[in-house]
Protein backbone atom coordinates (compact mmCIF):
# COMPACT_ATOMS: atom_id res chain seq x y z
CA UNK A 1 0.00 0.00 0.00
CA UNK A 2 1.11 3.46 -0.82
CA UNK A 3 0.65 6.72 0.75
CA UNK A 4 1.17 10.38 -0.68
CA UNK A 5 3.88 12.68 1.69
CA UNK A 6 4.15 16.32 2.04
CA UNK A 7 7.80 17.36 1.83
CA UNK A 8 6.93 20.75 2.96
CA UNK A 9 9.46 21.06 5.90
CA UNK A 10 12.42 19.70 4.58
CA UNK A 11 11.70 22.33 1.27
CA UNK A 12 11.35 25.21 4.00
CA UNK A 13 14.54 24.17 5.98
CA UNK A 14 16.51 23.61 2.18
CA UNK A 15 15.42 27.01 1.44
CA UNK A 16 16.95 29.24 4.18
CA UNK A 17 15.14 27.60 7.52
CA UNK A 18 12.06 29.10 6.56
CA UNK A 19 9.39 29.63 9.04
CA UNK A 20 5.82 28.63 8.71
CA UNK A 21 4.97 32.07 8.93
CA UNK A 22 7.46 33.09 6.20
CA UNK A 23 5.69 30.56 3.98
CA UNK A 24 2.26 32.16 4.88
CA UNK A 25 2.90 35.24 4.82
CA UNK A 26 4.77 34.87 1.28
CA UNK A 27 1.98 33.07 -0.29
CA UNK A 28 -1.58 33.98 1.42
CA UNK A 29 -1.77 30.39 2.53
CA UNK A 30 -2.99 30.38 6.14
CA UNK A 31 -0.12 28.65 8.77
CA UNK A 32 -2.80 26.33 9.63
CA UNK A 33 -3.09 24.82 6.18
CA UNK A 34 0.52 24.58 6.22
CA UNK A 35 0.72 22.98 9.52
CA UNK A 36 -1.99 20.45 8.41
CA UNK A 37 0.38 19.70 5.25
CA UNK A 38 3.58 18.68 7.52
CA UNK A 39 1.69 16.69 10.12
CA UNK A 40 -0.20 14.64 7.49
CA UNK A 41 -3.46 15.71 9.05
CA UNK A 42 -4.51 17.10 5.54
CA UNK A 43 -6.80 15.03 3.59
CA UNK A 44 -5.66 16.28 0.36
CA UNK A 45 -4.24 19.77 -1.13
CA UNK A 46 -5.47 22.13 -3.94
CA UNK A 47 -4.32 22.56 -7.19
CA UNK A 48 -4.13 26.59 -6.08
CA UNK A 49 -2.42 25.74 -2.93
CA UNK A 50 0.03 23.74 -4.54
CA UNK A 51 0.67 26.00 -7.64
CA UNK A 52 1.07 28.72 -4.79
CA UNK A 53 3.37 26.58 -2.71
CA UNK A 54 5.80 25.92 -5.78
CA UNK A 55 5.95 29.17 -7.22
CA UNK A 56 7.38 30.33 -3.75
CA UNK A 57 9.54 27.54 -3.04
CA UNK A 58 10.62 27.62 -7.18
CA UNK A 59 10.51 23.47 -6.93
CA UNK A 60 8.15 21.34 -8.94
CA UNK A 61 5.00 19.44 -7.33
CA UNK A 62 6.79 16.58 -7.36
CA UNK A 63 9.40 17.96 -4.65
CA UNK A 64 6.79 18.63 -2.48
CA UNK A 65 4.52 15.63 -2.84
CA UNK A 66 6.45 11.94 -1.95
CA UNK A 67 4.81 8.41 -2.60
CA UNK A 68 6.00 6.04 -0.03
CA UNK A 69 5.02 2.84 1.19
CA UNK A 70 2.68 2.79 4.47
CA UNK A 71 4.29 0.94 7.02
CA UNK A 72 1.93 -1.04 8.88
CA UNK A 73 2.06 -0.66 12.96
CA UNK A 74 1.33 -3.90 14.59
CA UNK A 75 0.47 -3.59 17.88
CA UNK A 76 2.49 -5.24 20.69
CA UNK A 77 0.58 -8.21 22.84
CA UNK A 78 -0.29 -8.08 26.37
CA UNK A 79 2.81 -10.34 26.64
CA UNK A 80 4.86 -7.98 25.26
CA UNK A 81 3.78 -5.27 27.01
CA UNK A 82 4.36 -6.75 30.44
CA UNK A 83 7.70 -7.74 29.72
CA UNK A 84 8.53 -4.27 28.53
CA UNK A 85 6.86 -2.75 31.75
CA UNK A 86 9.33 -5.36 33.99
CA UNK A 87 12.44 -4.14 32.12
CA UNK A 88 11.59 -0.38 32.56
CA UNK A 89 10.75 -1.28 36.35
CA UNK A 90 14.11 -3.00 36.45
CA UNK A 91 16.16 -0.33 35.02
CA UNK A 92 14.23 2.29 37.24
CA UNK A 93 15.29 0.26 40.03
CA UNK A 94 18.82 0.24 39.32
CA UNK A 95 19.00 3.66 38.55
CA UNK A 96 17.10 5.29 41.46
CA UNK A 97 19.60 2.41 43.11
CA UNK A 98 22.74 3.86 41.77
CA UNK A 99 25.43 6.32 43.47
CA UNK A 100 24.82 9.99 41.90
CA UNK A 101 27.42 10.91 39.55
CA UNK A 102 28.05 14.80 38.33
CA UNK A 103 27.30 15.14 34.55
CA UNK A 104 30.69 15.45 33.90
CA UNK A 105 31.17 11.79 34.88
CA UNK A 106 27.87 10.54 33.14
CA UNK A 107 29.31 12.05 30.12
CA UNK A 108 32.88 10.88 30.84
CA UNK A 109 31.26 6.82 30.92
CA UNK A 110 28.92 7.75 27.72
CA UNK A 111 31.97 8.83 25.52
CA UNK A 112 33.85 5.97 27.08
CA UNK A 113 30.98 3.39 25.59
CA UNK A 114 30.54 5.46 22.42
CA UNK A 115 34.36 4.77 21.77
CA UNK A 116 34.05 1.10 22.67
CA UNK A 117 30.91 0.67 20.28
CA UNK A 118 32.46 2.93 17.22
CA UNK A 119 36.00 0.96 17.24
CA UNK A 120 35.16 -2.52 15.85
CA UNK A 121 33.10 0.01 12.97
CA UNK A 122 36.29 1.88 12.19
CA UNK A 123 38.62 -0.94 12.13
CA UNK A 124 36.04 -2.70 9.78
CA UNK A 125 36.15 0.24 7.26
CA UNK A 126 40.00 0.54 7.62
CA UNK A 127 40.11 -3.12 6.48
CA UNK A 128 37.28 -2.01 3.63
CA UNK A 129 39.54 0.41 2.07
CA UNK A 130 43.11 -1.68 2.16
Amino acid sequence: MKQVRFNLALLRATHGRLTQREVSLATGLSQKTLSALETGSSKGIEFSTLVKLCQFLKCAPNDLLILEDVIEEIQPSDESRAKAKEIISRGLEKAIAAPKKTPDEIWAEFDALRIKIQAPLQEDRVRERA
